[in-house]
């Protein structure tokens, strides 16, 4: 995770911005994605190909406003347009609803960023709504246990 977020390309619509996640930001994350793996039996998991190589991290975590589980990835930019990030992003939503009882899956970016707005598209998400949260223009994407399973 350290090495991925080194990168200040890969956290261009992230938190923190195009800029290198600080050492004590990445461990935060790290450590709360293990407890809510813990806790929830959900977490962010590290994503590499069949011989091994690291390419990033993709799973859950828990969002507070709007409240759901929120669907997330980042890849290291030599997995970019390889298509790895639709192929999760689908795999995860299926996870979701075949693993846990949960009523709805959320998903959400930076209104600009079309890239990661089109994986929600393919992954099954649909437009929910804008939200203006700490000075960034986000765009949230959702989907119903109701609606996926009429899929």
């Amino acid at each position: 995770m350290l090495d991925l977020h080194s990168d200040p390309e890969v956290n261009r619509y992230l938190s923190c911005g195009p800029v290198p996640m600080p050492e004590a930001e990445v461990r935060s994350r790290l450590d709360r994605y293990i407890e809510d793996n813990k806790t929830a039996g959900l977490g962010k998991w590290k994503v590499e190909t069949r011989n091994g190589e690291f390419l990033g991290r993709a799973g859950f975590s828990w969002h507070t406003e709007p409240a759901g589980w929120e669907l997330g990835y980042s890849f290291r930019r030599n997995a970019w347009g390889q298509g790895y990030a639709t192929e999760i992003a689908t795999a995860l939503v299926d996870w979701f609803f075949e693993n846990t009882q949960h009523d709805h899956l959320i998903a959400f970016a930076v209104s600009e960023h079309l890239k990661s707005l089109k994986v929600m598209e393919k992954a099954g998400l649909t437009f929910w709504q804008n939200r203006h949260i700490e000075d960034e223009d986000l765009t949230f994407y959702r989907l119903t246990r109701a609606d996926y399973g009429a899929q």
